[in-house]
């Protein structure tokens, strides 16, 4: 058993796009469903509220690093509202509840160990392959009868997204490539941006990942690497 105190928390909220947040899965949502779980503890205490913009079977995730090490720092638990929250790739799942230095908590699952959270990913892996096996053998299906697949507008809306990001990258390419040159490293970028008020295209904080991006966009050929 972890000797992990229990009563201190850093909560990450996590969703995969900017437009989610409209259900119950949502940032809105997240944050109902651990506040409730809060109120039921005696004396919590939040070290720090994270919020993530990133698929969680990305293997780029500086927000989740930045909360396990907090964990580790502070000595307190990590607590999310569903598993699939932390991530949904089961090696990084097991490498978290396998530190000793972590405590995994669920709202949604207020009694579960780690073990417990551990046992639930798998299982949550076993229902998306099949979800995803059905909807295969569904859509084969419907295209052997000859029902036509897919948004005819796809092309067009990936132009405009590439467009988009382009456009972007191109606003900020000059300062980060100015701070850059002057020596400073990504999280040194990422400081100074977060800190003057401008925002990812997604209207989220910046991290190393979309400095290196809007840098790989941009027409300078060197590419930071940290």
């Amino acid at each position: 058993m972890t000797s992990v105190p229990s009563q201190k928390f850093v909560v990450l909220l996590r969703v995969s796009t900017k437009r989610q947040g409209h259900d119950g899965h949502g940032i809105a949502g997240q944050r109902r469903d651990i506040n409730l779980f809060l109120q039921q503890q005696e004396n919590p205490e939040v070290i720090k509220e994270l919020v993530e913009v990133e698929s969680g079977a990305s293997s780029s995730r500086p927000v989740l690093e930045e909360a396990l090490n907090l964990c580790r720092q502070h000595h307190c638990s990590l607590l999310v509202q569903r598993v699939d929250r932390i991530t949904r790739d089961l090696e990084v799942l097991a490498r978290i509840v396998k530190d000793k230095q972590v405590q995994v908590r669920v709202a949604c699952l207020p009694y579960a160990d780690n073990f417990q959270i551990h046992l639930y990913g798998a299982l949550a892996v076993q229902e998306r392959e099949f979800i995803s096996r059905r909807t295969k053998q569904s859509l084969a299906a419907a295209k052997a009868k000859g029902v036509r697949l897919g948004n005819p507008n796809i092309a067009e809306m990936n132009r405009t997204r590439k467009r988009e990001a382009r456009t972007f990258a191109d606003q900020h390419s000059n300062l980060i490539w100015s701070l850059r040159n002057k020596g400073k490293t990504l999280r040194e970028i990422c400081s100074v941006l977060n800190d003057a008020g401008i925002t990812t295209r997604n209207g989220g904080l910046f991290h190393p990942v979309q400095v290196t991006r809007i840098l790989r966009r941009s027409n300078n050929p060197a590419v930071p690497t940290a």
